[in-house]
């Protein structure tokens, strides 16, 4: 298969020649020589040098926009060839966080495959835009579900599953003073001092407000376990253990537990759907996605 598609490509979406070369994984000089190589052999310039970042000139506009369709109708044909030699069973990549993937999309995947039994899903983990450029670069993922900034529009194709808030969590049978006289479902940091408390990984955009939240407001949290997985801290609070903090997202159809809106705590995060722009959904990712939305939009969900 021609890789020059995909290095010119990834210059283009990078806006450099030495960021593109650590994502496709080769050595700055080999690209470098790559792309006049190309150029020479096409008698025009792709790039217009001395700009940071890098823009593509009007031979390049027209090579990129026949580079992403033969890169795309690549992705298709291998997707259809790995179909028919592995008995016409699909694959569907997803990048996603592995603390989201275990907080909310088990049932998603349980009813994915209750109507699709022909596709295997692949998760990979994400944490990260640069990670997120990588595995789209390297052709790892299809699309990417995660809670970072908006990637760059020109590159990729977003849409808004979710404002994510966060919230305090109590098993629903737990009794204690502080909650029960809450007013409207709100709590601040400060009636949850005394309650045993279990403080999760919530993620690069929920951990640090937590500690922010914590200096600020100056409160003594008895703190039992931190830094504990989704499902280790959701199960201790399912047992009575006290409360945790933790994203709305995770609590989506947990009937057993109790949430409170933090008071005073306006902050949030956007839950998106992220594919490339130069590809089109496969009919399995429209389905997931639409799985993923219903489900999202279920009683308890967080706010669209």
């Amino acid at each position: 298969m021609n890789e020059d598609f995909r290095y010119i490509t990834a210059i283009a979406e990078h806006g450099s020649i030495s960021k593109a070369a650590r994502a496709a994984h080769v050595s700055q000089p080999a690209l470098s020589q790559r792309l006049k190589r190309l150029e020479t052999q096409l008698g025009t310039e792709l790039f217009t040098r001395g700009t940071s970042p890098l823009r593509p000139t009007a031979s390049g506009e027209v090579f990129l926009d026949y580079a992403r369709k033969a890169i795309a109708a690549e992705d298709s044909m291998r997707r259809d060839v790995f179909s028919v030699a592995h008995q016409g069973r699909r694959s569907l990549r997803i990048g996603v966080s592995m603390a989201r993937a275990n907080a909310f999309l088990p049932e998603p995947i349980v009813s994915f495959y209750e109507t699709h039994q022909g596709c295997t899903l692949e998760l990979r983990e994400l944490s990260s835009l640069k990670q997120m450029h990588d595995l789209f670069i390297t052709d790892k993922i299809d699309f990417a579900v995660l809670t970072p900034i908006s990637p760059d529009p020109n590159a990729y194709y977003t849409e808004v599953l979710c404002h994510e808030r966060l919230m305090a969590v109590v098993s629903s049978q737990l009794r204690v003073p502080q909650l029960e006289n809450a007013l409207l479902e709100k709590v601040s940091l400060r009636q949850l001092e005394g309650i045993p408390f279990v403080l999760p990984t919530c993620g690069n955009y929920f951990d640090p407000l937590i500690s922010r939240m914590i200096d600020v407001f100056g409160v003594q949290l008895d703190i039992v376990v931190r830094d504990c997985s989704a499902e280790m801290a959701l199960a201790m609070v399912r047992d009575g253990l006290g409360v945790a903090l933790a994203p709305s997202t995770w609590l989506t159809g947990q009937q057993d537990l109790r949430a409170f809106e933090l008071d005073g705590i306006e902050a949030g995060n956007v839950l998106r759907y992220v594919r490339r722009h130069d590809r089109n959904p496969s009919q399995e990712e429209q389905l997931f996605i639409s799985i993923l939305r219903d489900w999202l939009m279920r009683p308890g969900a967080p706010p669209r």
